[in-house]
């Protein structure tokens, strides 16, 4: 054996280990917040196939810290990369049933805005509407975006439903300032705090209280229960389901 051969095979490794956790790591980053920003729709409005969908992707997500605890970092990074494009499939469901709410909810608003003939109600109904566009670009983009780039089209649908919620948001107050116009200081809706906006809600009537409560809530990112699906399923993981994760436990 050449002097040297070994030093350069084991630095080669040490690099190889280097960039894995890495990737890792920035995985783990990103995945942190794409499992935040999706549970309080899961936990809220989530039926029961995207229950099922978002559980699988937990369930890959905490084999994957697993995986990094135990310092197998290739492993771990498949393991993120599994939950990301389960993750995809996930998010492209809730873009189109939080496309169909929010135009309902514009639709359902903008006859009682519209015969109100209040500025306002108008002002927020019209702003509903431009977000939701703004949604389907969104979607479109990401869409779009090469197969394998999971963490790229993920942002872009964060992007859409970002924009989907603010239009169910700008279709809620243009329903409260219709209805409660004469109770209201005429100000923009950034100006109401969680609090000032629950309490008008709950002045609304009580077909549209609950519904309009379930979005105020979301647009938080706060769940309505008092504990959240995403919690729920790290108490009780049920790793087993997941195949691969037995090989796991064998791995040193």
């Amino acid at each position: 054996m050449m002097p040297g051969t070994s030093l350069i095979a084991q630095r080669t490794k040490s690099s190889i280990n280097a960039g894995e956790q890495r990737f890792s790591e920035k995985g783990l980053k990103d995945n942190r917040y794409f499992f935040y920003f999706i549970n309080s729709s899961i936990s809220n409005f989530g039926n029961d196939e995207n229950k099922i969908i978002f559980k699988k992707a937990i369930q890959r997500d905490i084999i994957s810290q697993i995986l990094y605890m135990k310092f197998l970092f290739h492993d771990s990074y498949i393991e993120i990369r599994k939950a990301q494009e389960i993750l995809i499939d996930l998010y492209k469901n809730i873009i189109q049933n939080e496309i169909l709410n929010t135009k309902k909810l514009l639709d359902d608003a903008a006859p009682d805005v519209i015969k109100s003939n209040k500025f306002i109600g108008k002002h927020y109904l019209e702003l509903g509407y431009k977000s939701l566009v703004t949604s389907k670009q969104f979607m479109i983009t990401g869409d779009n975006i090469r197969d394998s780039l999971f963490s790229m089209r993920l942002n872009q649908y964060v992007k859409a439903i970002k924009k989907a919620k603010l239009g169910k948001r700008y279709a809620m107050m243009s329903m409260i300032f219709t209805k409660l116009e004469k109770e209201l200081f005429v100000k923009d809706y950034k100006s109401y705090n969680f609090e000032e906006i629950e309490k008008l809600i709950k002045k609304t009537d009580s077909e549209t209280k609950k519904l309009l409560l379930s979005i105020h809530y979301d647009n938080y990112y706060k769940v309505i229960d008092k504990m959240s699906f995403y919690d729920k399923i790290w108490i009780k993981p049920d790793l087993n389901e997941i195949n691969e994760y037995k090989e796991y436990l064998d791995k040193k």
